[in-house]
């Protein structure tokens, strides 16, 4: 990688980010007091909701991640969203009239009107770590794909592109965030539709998606649903409904950075709307997303697939003569593999050929990865998350490449952007009390905290590293702390007479409970799935609280 864009593809990124973010701030240029700029006017249209909550869950780490983990394992990730409509349809129903009755602003303040200000710092502030933490890594992936592009520092294009994000944000607030999320995803959609485009025709002529659908087979990619009732498998239809639920509900129904886009609609009527369209929608956006992963495997079986796509280990790699057999090692199994492919797509019957060759490739692959590791320890060696950037820098015509960028980068900013103002709206409202600050919080003072969270986020994001899967780690950070935080609000909804020491105890004790489990996951001594952290750390805190003696006091 480290490819010098075209001039079209600079003026494609330039012109499709910087007219949104100047339609966002000249849209959003009229003063606001500080309310109004962390929580809006409730004026939003059941699209602008809709859309809002799609861009705020869907970053950059989807566009980037995703078709990596659909070319690594195919379309069984999806099932990890196979709870969320289930959990729309409840928070549309019986949470957001509660909301909106009680008059609160953040979902923090509905704790408090039922149990105090305890427990509702208590879940403000896991929120604020968990949070601030996802956005660092929301920030962080863009970077990856502009360092990988462009060749530049790492560090630096991190700070470049974090800059733009917070910038608008704290110009802007609220307001100005979902008015760039509308625009953001149209950009979005149609930049997926070009690259399923581009992928369908760099296939062989005579091929579609049929052919590339029953090669994909083979391999077991096609396969959405895994009905294995073993916990230790980590995407399951059961782990997706039950573990996906709880973590849906908790994200949609508890998360500012979601709470506050929908609380912002004009009535019950939109928001419940907007919220269906959600519903609908994102889990076919989901299979779509996996699918140019598929897509992309299939087209490496009739072009060259390099045995790094991390332009890193390449690097590497390439500069030590020794690895030369292992590279025609590789070469001569691609050969082997494009001809096995062709027969296969032709009529051969010799499915069995293919799966002997992918488990040959494996084993290289892996046998590559443990010499890289044994003399570059420090060295990052996954590399999944770039293998759809991969392709574009390779197979996309000059202006394409610079859409498919802004897509990335539109979805970092609408992302980032939302967190960032959640952040600052639950800082300022959630904890006003706490620091005396004024019920009407001033306008300098909500972009100050704006501008202090997104700092905070670009910490995270400097120091963050590859892992396996970003979007696999923005969702385990997550597992880490829903459980417990929606925990407490089903206390509120399902048990309000809970004393409220009770309750602030279930609370601590069970994000102790999922932080232990997850250490035992680590060191070796479990093998839980972490979307089922989610259900255990819900469950643990209604069962703490109702197990705490009434006596007991902090």
């Amino acid at each position: 990688m480290g490819n010098e864009l075209a001039t079209y593809d600079w003026l494609a990124l330039a012109g499709t980010l910087g007219v949104i973010a100047i339609y966002g701030m000249w849209k959003t240029r009229q003063k606001s007091t500080g309310f109004e700029f962390l929580t809006g006017k409730h004026e939003s249209h059941w699209t602008t909701i809709g859309l809002g909550i799609i861009a705020t869950q869907a970053s950059a780490i989807t566009f980037i991640s995703t078709p990596g983990q659909g070319f690594a394992d195919g379309l069984g990730f999806a099932q990890f969203y196979f709870g969320m409509p289930i959990a729309l349809l409840v928070i549309g129903v019986w949470i957001v009239p509660r909301y909106m009755a009680a008059g609160v602003s953040t979902a923090y303040g509905y704790l408090d009107r039922i149990f105090g200000s305890r427990v509702r710092l208590l879940a403000a502030s896991l929120f604020l770590l968990s949070r601030s933490l996802a956005a660092g890594i929301t920030l962080y992936a863009p970077g990856i794909v502009l360092s990988a592009v462009l060749g530049w520092d790492l560090n630096t294009t991190i700070l470049l592109t974090g800059a733009v994000v917070v910038l608008y944000t704290v110009f802007g607030g609220y307001k100005a965030v979902g008015v760039t999320q509308s625009a953001q995803m149209t950009v979005i959609f149609g930049g997926l539709f070009a690259a399923a485009y581009f992928l369908l025709d760099s296939l062989p002529s005579g091929m579609g998606l049929a052919e590339s659908w029953d090669l994909m087979a083979v391999y077991d990619r096609t396969q959405i649903f895994d009905w294995s009732l073993d916990p230790a498998n980590r995407y399951t239809v059961w782990s997706g409904l039950a573990g996906g639920f709880f973590l849906a509900m908790s994200y949609f129904g508890t998360d500012q950075s979601q709470v506050g886009r929908y609380l912002g609609g004009k009535s019950l009527r939109e928001i419940r709307t907007g919220m269906t369209f959600t519903a609908l929608i994102k889990i076919p956006m989901q299979l779509f997303i996996l699918g140019l992963g598929l897509l992309l495997f299939t087209t490496m079986h009739f072009t060259e697939e390099p045995l790094w796509h991390n332009p890193a280990v390449a690097k590497v790699w390439n500069e030590n003569p020794e690895h030369q057999a292992v590279d025609q090692q590789w070469k001569a199994l691609q050969a082997e593999r494009r001809e096995a492919a062709t027969a296969f797509v032709r009529g051969a019957d010799n499915a069995s050929a293919l799966q002997s060759l992918e488990i040959e490739r494996k084993s290289l692959k892996a046998a590559a990865t443990g010499e890289v590791q044994a003399n570059y320890p420090k060295l990052e060696t996954k590399d999944t998350d770039y293998i759809f950037l991969g392709w574009a820098l390779q197979g996309l015509p000059a202006g394409m490449l610079g859409l498919l960028l802004a897509v990335i980068l539109a979805g970092a900013m609408s992302s980032a952007s939302a967190e960032l103002n959640a952040l600052s709206a639950t800082t300022v409202i959630d904890f006003g009390p706490v620091f005396a600050w004024s019920d009407q919080p001033s306008l300098l003072l909500s972009r100050m905290l704006t501008g202090f969270w997104g700092l905070a986020a670009l910490g995270v994001a400097l120091s963050a590293s590859l892992a396996e899967n970003l979007i696999q780690l923005v969702n385990m950070i997550g597992s880490l702390f829903y459980g417990p935080i929606l925990g407490l609000f089903v206390c509120a909804w399902l048990f309000p007479k809970l004393p409220e020491n009770k309750v602030f105890y279930g609370g601590i004790f069970a994000q102790l409970s999922v932080g232990i489990l997850h250490l035992a996951n680590l060191m070796g001594y479990l093998d839980l799935g972490y979307l089922w952290y989610n259900l255990i750390g819900c469950v643990a805190v209604v069962l703490i609280a109702f197990l705490t003696p009434q006596r007991a006091q902090l």
